[in-house]
């Protein structure tokens, strides 16, 4: 434990196990993450390995046309390698895009969103002092309502041992749904920094594009859990606040009323499972997401083309035929046009024969008839002279 952290044990129970955890967090997270980016050189040629390997992966697609990548896709390609190059070797870009949006972030909207709620309540205006005062306050009070109750009593046996134990089991369930939720968070935002170079590295390649899609849930509901963890405890202070401050009188005048106490615990309680249920869908939220896909074929869903599935398309390109097939298809496909066009050339030619001779006999049956006439009128001609 580092001396900064060291000086915080002493400041109460829910003060020093958040301000520990916080800073124990911080250091763990920035060593973690030195210590494999910069100490490690198996990671440092992992890294240069997948590069290598990603780079020619994409140098071969965009030389053979083999898939969907283009040259128009370089500058984004060459932007998404500078940004995994900037998170893997600079850990303060890291802690500013990752870190801190994860650990800080959900503190701070939380703030904002409860603020007008937090300006009525005085343990609410402060939330880790006014947990604080609560948790004391129903310790006091339990420990009160047992030497009340005395040695021997057991169980529910009489109010005021019910008593005991209800705000016992308050001061506990309180620790663990406000403190003790919020510290595991940040814990697991911790170790998720410290191993994140690894699945951010992973992001490159399609097969293991599933590990990195994965951290970056896990990161999320670590992040979304104090979210809803702080927003949960404003609530709950601004409510039980009056309980608090009557159960302190009531244990100051030694006027201790059991049914105070009982319902006092049983808010703790019922806010205890909100606060469960709250981190489940915060889980259940951040589970949802998905990465972007960046497919050649989002314009044609974006235009509401039908989608294709894999199982089609991979039926499709097993139909194709390969290109010897289409070269002795195009060859037939010739042939069958030349044989075509000289059949229709023969058919014109044959055509064209049978009206030559049509249009001959045709004349000379005319000239024929020319002859008959001319020498008919004749013959009348002299047969009208010689009547004369």
């Amino acid at each position: 434990m580092s001396l900064a952290c060291a000086a915080m044990v002493d400041d109460g129970v829910i003060r020093g196990v958040l301000a520990t955890v916080e800073c124990q967090t911080r250091v763990y997270a920035e060593s973690g993450y030195q210590a494999l980016t910069t100490g490690s050189p198996v990671f440092q040629g992992v890294l240069t390995a997948i590069l290598t390997i990603y780079v020619a992966l994409i140098g071969f697609r965009m030389l053979f046309a083999q898939g969907a990548t283009r040259i128009s896709d370089a500058p984004g390609i060459a932007l998404k390698i500078g940004i995994i190059l900037a998170l893997v070797t600079s850990w303060s870009a890291f802690q500013t895009l990752v870190f801190d949006v994860a650990d800080r972030a959900p503190e701070e909207i939380a703030a904002i969103v409860s603020a007008p709620l937090a300006e009525g309540s005085s343990l609410a205006e402060r939330p880790i002092d006014g947990l604080q005062t609560a948790y004391d306050e129903f310790s006091n009070t339990g420990a009160a309502y047992g030497k009340l109750a005395g040695p021997n009593a057991k169980g529910y046996s009489s109010p005021q041992a019910a008593a005991a134990e209800a705000t016992a089991g308050a001061s506990g369930l309180l620790f663990l749904s406000s403190a003790g939720v919020i510290s595991a968070a940040t814990l697991a935002i911790g170790v998720l920094t410290a191993v994140g170079p690894i699945f951010i590295v992973l992001a490159l390649i399609p097969a293991t594009r599933g590990l990195f899609v994965g951290w970056v849930r896990a990161m999320a509901a670590a992040a979304m859990t104090p979210l809803v963890a702080w927003l949960l405890i404003v609530l709950m202070l601004s409510v039980i606040e009056p309980w608090v401050e009557t159960l302190t009188a009531q244990r100051v005048a030694n006027r201790l009323d059991s049914q105070t106490a009982m319902s006092a615990a049983a808010l703790v309680f019922v806010f205890a499972a909100g606060q469960a249920a709250l981190v489940v869908g915060a889980w259940i939220m951040a589970l949802s997401f998905k990465l972007p896909s960046f497919d050649r074929d989002r314009d044609a869903r974006g235009a509401g083309a039908p989608t294709i599935n894999a199982a089609a398309q991979a039926a499709a390109l097993a139909a194709m035929p390969t290109r010897a097939e289409r070269l002795a298809l195009d060859l037939q496909r010739d042939h069958a046009q030349a044989t075509e066009r000289s059949r229709a050339a023969s058919v014109a030619a044959a055509t064209a024969a049978a009206a030559s001779s049509r249009q001959t006999s045709v004349s000379l049956g005319e000239t024929g008839r020319l002859g008959d006439g001319y020498r008919r009128n004749t013959f009348t001609a002299r047969r009208a002279g010689a009547a004369r």
